[in-house]
């Protein structure tokens, strides 16, 4: 049983500081990830990189882009200590946002079209990160491949009569790069109305006291290893397509115009890639990483100990705003929960943390 125990809220431009700021950004790149994967919300990459945006972006109200700097790498710090086992990609995209974040807001001269600006390229460079991946992973021909099968899948059960230009593969590469972009838009929109929310917002929570005794969501989110590429279930769904790609093209390689030899060296590709990854390349810049860290650690020491401590409260905060929200159902419930969760990070009284 928790103690019973309340929050208040006050005022962001009185209150909230450019630490508290960086202390949730942590949060976020470091637990909070794990806490969507727990009530499973679908397209976690996407809510977290526009937390990012918008963090930063009321960073850049409070100060300037030497302290976005600053304030990057101490969440690349805390990433490493509270979530070793990250993958480097991760860490790279946070650097990656901070910087950006750091040259647009340079000026403040343009602060709307810079917030646009960073959810728009935060956003599109998450989507094309996977996209190269995959590339790298099995070749340009892996999106030929799929093309193709397509078209004879549907010429052959569904009498489809498809141009021969016609290019699924890229067409789905557009479709992902879309979605992400879409929501770098809407993000970055937001971002930039938020000097005008904050005041509402805050008068909306101002004095207003949540009972975070009142939640059923765990405490605790049991941390788990983060699986390869091959264990998720885009890895499997792009295995699985492989695999009936051979075998149709071995019955059927008059039918085909792929050989069965072309994928099965995808498919090595990918897995000689992944272990020369893994077992070569990973551990050796991790070993440089983490020296890195180490450097910069005891530098910020005390900063970084001062946010860790803030990690359990910053969870019942979300907790109870999981709770809050059962109310409401499906998606509704998760932009209920967001938005809450957020809010009540950003508004809490900081002496009560």
């Amino acid at each position: 049983m928790y103690k019973e125990q309340t929050i208040s809220i006050k005022n962001f431009s009185e209150d909230v500081s450019v630490s508290r700021l960086t202390a949730i950004w942590a949060f976020s790149e470091s637990a909070f990830g794990g806490i969507l994967h727990a009530i499973s919300v679908p397209f976690r990459g996407l809510f977290i990189n526009a937390a990012s945006v918008l963090i930063i972006t009321l960073m850049a109200i409070k100060s300037s882009s030497r302290q976005i700097l600053k304030s990057t790498l101490i969440v690349v710090i805390i990433k490493a200590l509270v979530s070793p086992h990250s993958p480097l990609t991760a860490h790279f995209a946070v650097s990656t946002q901070g910087l950006i974040g750091s040259v647009l807001f340079r000026t403040k001269r343009f602060f709307r079209l810079s917030a646009f600006m960073l959810g728009s390229i935060t956003l599109l460079l998450s989507g094309i990160q996977k996209i190269i991946i995959l590339t790298l992973l099995f070749g340009y021909n892996f999106w030929k491949s799929i093309d193709i099968f397509i078209k004879q899948i549907s010429k052959e059960f569904f009498q489809l009569g498809i141009p021969k230009d016609y290019q699924f593969g890229y067409i789905i590469i557009g479709i992902y790069i879309s979605i992400h972009l879409i929501a770098g838009f809407f993000i970055g929109y937001y971002a930039g109305l938020l000097p005008r929310k904050l005041k509402s917002l805050s008068e909306r929570f101002y004095n207003l006291e949540p009972n975070l005794n009142d939640f059923s969501f765990p405490k605790k989110i049991k941390k788990s290893r983060r699986k390869s590429w091959m264990q998720r279930p885009s890895g499997i769904i792009i295995l699985t397509v492989l695999f009936l790609i051979m075998i149709y093209s071995y019955f059927f390689p008059y039918k085909s115009e792929i050989k069965s030899i072309e994928v099965l060296i995808m498919i090595i590709r990918a897995f000689s890639l992944t272990i020369l990854w893994y077992f070569v390349m990973a551990p050796l810049i991790k070993k440089l990483y983490s020296k890195f860290i180490s450097a910069k650690k005891n530098l910020y020491s005390g900063e970084v100990d001062e946010i860790v401590n803030l990690f359990p409260k910053f969870r019942e905060i979300v907790s109870f705003s999981w709770n809050q929200s059962k109310q409401t159902k499906g998606f509704k419930r998760i932009k209920n929960f967001l938005s809450t969760s957020f809010y009540y990070l950003l508004f809490c009284n900081q002496e009560e943390i």
